[in-house]
């Protein structure tokens, strides 16, 4: 199920979990001083005009605007203890493109790149362009020209929507079907969805019940994941776009699929930032060095290559002790009888760094790069190591494909943070060992990168939310590894709520009946509380109010004062998510007592 307002977007969770909010705008990210993280380097080594020597590093980072609150307003609309977390990016590209027709920047400048999602910010976006498109970008920066856009193209994970319909279809014919007319079976995303759209006739599927309009989504979205990848959109006003796989990539033979079964499954969307517009503010302060680094490199003796090597990992990295690089030269007999063998230990927080390789003068270069991790859990420690993989260029960019470990990427709010610090339980089964792990956030370590070596099996994430004043813990459902972004809007407790109020009069009660109202964490002679009135005519009503803290998200009540009476006792603490039911005295229907608020969602 999806919803939508002009303030979020978000999807129910499989099971009852976490509803998945989409980000609505993406922007610079900034560090703890209010500073863009954002560099551009333009690297000269002397003597070496090619384009091997003189090139630049565009690195920076986004973060993205979720609006949580307003999210978690639209997602108790449907259900009423619903908690909500940031949506899972699975992959995704961006690219800059140009604002005006006056400029025709050079094109290394305007190439897609793919985006790493591992880390406190939501994206880093690493890209190296020429000489040309970083003298360009660095004149812009300066000048305060808004010149160019960026576009992020991305992808969430998420589960399809099901339907009582089964399917039966093959797969080669159906993706002709789809691909109709299409070049290089690249296709928009939206006119996947139009297919399955559009009359059944053209469908080359057998349905097991009529169509109905519900069935176009989970269709649309299992094909896409089951054949295609996301890919960049061939022009920046384009849709997002997907490749389906060659007919040899395809199993032949008929496919049956339920679809009233859970399906992991993925949705494509667009967002457009104006990254410039953010650097303007700093450049006029006079922070322009802030944004652009000048390196020089000193000139290399002939048959001497330097080689940049930058990775794209997460930082406050935790169960890892050294992670970094075995560099591979084979040998090039006769003039160089010997191969070479570099290892390099990347470092937070730059994780880049040189190696300097002497060939011989006629030598090309060629090298292949292989990922390590020293993993330590307890008192077990394993070493791990990926494939090889070759390259010639002297800029490197590393991403997590190369290492052999997975990063679980959790950060948690301020405000969480200044309410309870965060228990955090890392299971995973590693050489047929069951291995668990603790580790703590609080203030003072707001988010932590946990390190799951990729053969690891049953990896799941527990969190704990432990508040300061001593009320009791609050335990999230378990959670996959990957970027868990921690608010209290990720907690049932938290936000607006709406209380069912109904009385049973019985025969003989016919006066009204007044109740007072309280949210859990006001005092009792508070005057800001609520009043409802129930009548034999009118037994029901509904009382709401907001929770700012997920572990004080009960009320309370008591049976109001009169002329005839006292006010009554107040109650213990009740759930928001139970119907208040009272007789005509303002008791409980029934002998329970305080009802405690669930620790996650129904």
């Amino acid at each position: 199920m999806t919803l939508s307002s002009k303030a979020a977007t978000l999807f129910a969770g499989y099971g009852g979990g976490h509803y998945s909010v989409l980000p609505q705008q993406l922007v610079v990210a900034e560090d703890a001083d209010g500073d863009p993280v954002f560099c551009l380097e333009l690297i000269k080594r002397m003597g070496d005009l090619t384009p091997a020597g003189q090139y630049a590093v565009l690195d920076f980072a986004l973060d993205a605007d979720f609006r949580l609150d307003d999210a978690l307003q639209l997602a108790r609309s449907s259900t009423a203890d619903a908690a909500i977390l940031p949506a899972a990016v699975h992959s995704g590209f961006a690219r800059l493109y140009p604002t005006t027709s006056q400029v025709l920047p050079e094109a290394s400048l305007l190439d897609p790149v793919p985006l790493g999602w591992t880390g406190a910010h939501y994206a880093r976006w690493i890209s190296r362009l020429s000489v040309l498109a970083g003298e360009l970008l660095k004149g812009a920066i300066l000048a305060g020209n808004l010149l160019l856009g960026a576009r992020v193209e991305f992808e969430v994970a998420g589960v399809a929507p099901r339907v009582p319909v089964a399917v039966e279809f093959d797969p080669a014919t159906l993706l002709q079907a789809i691909l109709s007319g299409r070049a290089n079976r690249q296709i928009p995303v939206s006119d996947v969805l139009a297919f399955f759209t559009g009359p059944t006739s053209g469908w080359p599927v057998k349905l097991s019940a009529p169509p109905t309009p519900e069935l176009s989504q989970p269709l649309a979205d299992r094909i896409i994941a089951a054949y295609a990848t996301l890919i960049p959109a061939p022009a920046v006003t384009d849709p997002a776009y997907v490749q389906f796989n060659y007919p040899g990539q395809v199993d032949a033979g008929t496919v049956q699929w339920d679809l009233s079964q859970p399906a992991a499954v993925f949705r494509q969307y667009v967002l457009t930032l104006d990254p410039l517009s953010t650097l303007a503010p700093v450049v006029a302060s006079g922070g322009g060095d802030k944004l652009i680094r000048d390196v020089v490199v000193p000139p290399l003796n002939f048959g001497i290559y330097n080689i940049d090597l930058t990775a794209d990992l997460p930082r406050n990295r935790v169960g890892v002790p050294a992670l970094g690089v075995n560099l591979q030269v084979a040998a090039h007999p006769p003039s160089r009888p010997s191969s070479i063998s570099k290892t390099v230990t990347l470092s937070e927080p730059e994780d880049r760094a040189s190696v300097q390789l002497q060939l011989t003068p006629r030598e090309s270069l060629a090298y292949t790069t292989s990922g390590f991790a020293i993993v330590v859990a307890g008192q077990n420690e394993w070493q791990f190591q990926s494939a090889p993989c070759s390259r010639s260029d002297d800029w490197t960019k590393l991403t997590m494909d190369d290492f052999p470990v997975l990063f679980a990427h959790l950060s948690a709010a301020s405000r969480l943070l200044a309410m309870a610090k965060l228990a955090v339980t890392l299971t995973c089964t590693i050489d047929d060992r069951n291995i668990q792990q603790q580790f703590e956030m609080n203030t003072g370590v707001s988010d932590l990168s946990l390190a799951i070596p990729r053969s690891a099996t049953n990896a799941q994430i527990v969190v704990t939310a432990v508040p300061a004043d001593g009320s009791p813990a609050l335990t999230m459902p378990a959670m996959p590894p990957g970027r868990i972004p921690l608010d209290v809007t990720s907690f049932p407790g938290y936000g607006p709520h709406i209380v069912s109020i109904a009385c049973s009069f019985g025969e003989s009660g016919s006066a009204p009946l007044f109740l007072d109202l309280l949210r859990e964490d006001q005092p009792e002679d508070s005057t800001d509380g609520g009043k409802v009135v129930l009548t034999p005519d009118q037994p029901s009503a509904t009382w709401g109010y907001f929770a700012a803290s997920p572990f004080h998200g009960g009320y309370r009540y008591r049976r109001s004062a009169s002329i005839d009476m006292p006010a009554g006792e107040w109650a213990a603490p009740l759930s928001p998510f139970s119907v208040l039911q009272v007789n005509g005295e303002g008791l409980p229907c029934t002998a329970a007592s305080a009802i405690s608020i669930p620790t996650g969602p129904a």
